[in-house]
């Protein structure tokens, strides 16, 4: 305990799962030490003001003085300074104190983004002062994380489901038999509850209570709903008054329909592309499902209903990405060839 404290003192590597909707931080040596939204705030004259979930408490009603940033989309940078400024202040408030050599970074990104993407994560870190950046496929580190055997023979699939990205492979010995992503995912399924109570009850609510509603009452299918109806607490569109509506709730699933069935064809292309002896294998020992967006009513029946393949949750799919990353950042020179750079 003592001699690895001591290391940690000399330098303590960090991973981060930097997300569309969260972001997660892990020590080396302590774990996951930091859990926080990925939205950050600036003042009228471009200041950092608050981070997090603190100004995530303001999507949607902007105070006059503020601007509110989501600075990832899609699993990829939309704002650069926001987005440095965010992984500076995450870092920041994990790490406990300084080190005498700069700490390894590994960023979890999402496996098919660009190189000109790839380059703005690795500018991004760099730009918050950490000059040792690795950048690792998000659904690599996901089966790390889920307690799979990605270094062994048999095939792994996987399917990692997060705010901004569905990503699907099967890996074998630490290669890709298949690897593919749609940036199709949590966040769309906030957008289209927000587009259907506009639709059919002309009520604006703002994203913070989509998503609410979606873990809420969200489901994947009529059977899996907790309730039949709910009373939803928004703005009235032509009255521009705050207003309570009942709604139907079957209608929530229907709304999200289309999102679910476009998860389910990303899984559906990645089966349909292997061999016999890999398919036996994964219908044998059944698909990883992992990702926050996993975790919503009855996902796992409705991708099986839809492949013919048994799906199975780690115990904790919110966290399966950064603490696979954990474990490739602490056994580095065993998983380095995973590393993208």
């Amino acid at each position: 305990m003592v001699l690895g404290l001591i290391k940690r003192r000399i330098r303590q590597d960090i991973a981060m799962d930097l997300g569309t909707a969260n972001t997660l931080v892990y020590l080396q040596g302590e774990g996951i030490v930091l859990d926080e939204a990925t939205v950050i705030a600036f003042d009228e004259y471009g200041e950092l003001v608050r981070f997090g979930a603190r100004a995530k408490e303001f999507l949607g009603k902007e105070p006059p003085g503020l601007k509110i940033s989501r600075p990832m989309k899609d699993g990829v940078i939309e704002d650069f300074r926001a987005v440095t400024e965010f992984i500076r202040s995450c870092l920041n408030a994990a790490r406990t104190g300084r080190t005498l050599v700069s700490p390894r970074v590994v960023v979890c990104v999402p496996s098919q983004i660009t190189q000109v993407e790839k380059k703005a994560v690795l500018d991004a870190v760099r730009g918050a002062g950490f000059d040792k950046v690795y950048l690792l496929d998000e659904v690599m580190a996901a089966a790390l994380g889920c307690g799979a055997d990605p270094l062994g023979q048999e095939p792994v699939m996987v399917v990692d489901i997060g705010g901004g990205t569905t990503e699907v492979a099967v890996v074998s010995e630490l290669a890709y038999l298949y690897c593919d992503s749609k940036r199709v995912a949590g966040t769309e399924l906030d957008e289209a509850i927000e587009a259907w109570l506009k639709r059919e009850y002309g009520l604006w609510i703002g994203p913070n209570s989509a998503e609410r509603l979606k873990w809420d009452f969200g489901a994947a299918s009529e059977e899996a709903l907790p309730s039949s109806q709910t009373e939803v607490y928004g703005k009235d569109l032509a009255s521009r008054q705050p207003v309570r509506c009942s709604v139907d709730l079957q209608g929530l699933v229907e709304a999200i329909g289309p999102v679910l069935s476009s998860v389910a064809e990303v899984v559906q292309d990645a089966i349909f592309t292997l061999d016999d002896k890999t398919l036996k294998a994964v219908e044998s020992s059944g698909i990883w499902l992992t990702g926050g967006t996993s975790l919503l009513r009855g996902l796992p029946e409705f991708l099986r209903s839809k492949t013919g393949i048994s799906f199975r949750c780690p115990d904790s799919p919110l966290t399966t990405v950064v603490e696979g990353a954990g474990i490739a950042m602490e056994e580095f020179d065993s998983y380095r060839s995973v590393f993208a750079n």
